[in-house]
């Protein structure tokens, strides 16, 4: 099979699948939180679909064309330093905060650390990837950052919380187009995926530590986006002309 939008799509689709299928299976209520489904065992769900994308990439040869068998750039600390003093900011809350259980810690690193691999693979990797063979550049970087941030609006279908969904997604789309920059940037996915999984591993923790005030839930669910703004704009000044003369991303 040839990586192409339509190829990438269906791919997708299936990952979207077998993400959200097994996760709806596995509801013990009408309604979960997200921190259930990653802090207290491996998902089902994230494990599946890694090995999902694993397989395809495996079947179709396209380890390469995704950035899997690059190694990052030299100068790579240069482009990723805002996204790691961030981290740092988050980890320093969350240790104020207070920080879970050891075994919680665990899974949740376990389990952030399969959702930065499948989804910077799906998105960053074979969507964008695809995108680009066929359509170029800009359309890569704008419909692989665009179909991130909308998949997170099915988690309404296992929280119930739209509004939720819509903070996430909209952190997803601007943290989104950064990790796109890295991945052109760098020549490596797997920049990316490390800074992926350590982002979600770092606002679960804040997230267990945060107790907030009544009637302040709503506002706060979009602290993600707001912290994921800046990004956006760093996005588009390492992808503006001048900068994408030294980007070693897309074969």
């Amino acid at each position: 099979m040839i990586l192409s939008p339509i190829s990438a799509l269906l791919i997708y689709l299936c990952w979207q699948a077998i993400t959200i299928g097994l996760m709806w299976v596995g509801k013990s209520g009408a309604e979960i939180d997200l921190f259930d489904l990653v802090g207290h065992g491996i998902s089902p769900a994230l494990g599946a679909a890694s090995l999902f994308l694993v397989a395809v990439l495996w079947r179709f040869g396209w380890t390469r064309a995704v950035g899997l068998r690059n190694w990052p750039a030299s100068n790579s600390l240069k482009i990723v330093w805002p996204w790691l003093v961030c981290l740092a900011f988050l980890g320093l809350s969350a240790v104020v905060n207070g920080l879970p259980p050891g075994p919680i810690m665990a899974f949740l690193a376990l389990n952030t650390a399969l959702v930065g691999f499948s989804e910077e693979v799906m998105f960053r990797g074979i969507v964008a990837q695809g995108f680009y063979a066929r359509l170029g550049l800009w359309p890569a970087v704008i419909g692989s950052t665009a179909l991130f941030g909308a998949m997170h609006l099915f988690n309404v279908v296992l929280t119930g919380d739209m509004m939720a969904a819509e903070a996430q997604a909209a952190a997803a789309f601007l943290s989104g187009l950064f990790l796109m920059a890295v991945r052109l940037r760098t020549g490596s996915l797997w920049t990316g995926i490390v800074l992926h999984g350590l982002w979600d591993f770092a606002t679960f923790l804040v997230g267990y530590g945060a107790t907030p005030l009544p009637g302040a839930a709503a506002p706060s669910i979009w602290m993600a986006a707001g912290l994921a703004a800046p990004f956006a704009l760093i996005a588009l000044f390492l992808l503006r002309p001048k900068g994408r003369a030294g980007m070693r991303g897309f074969d």
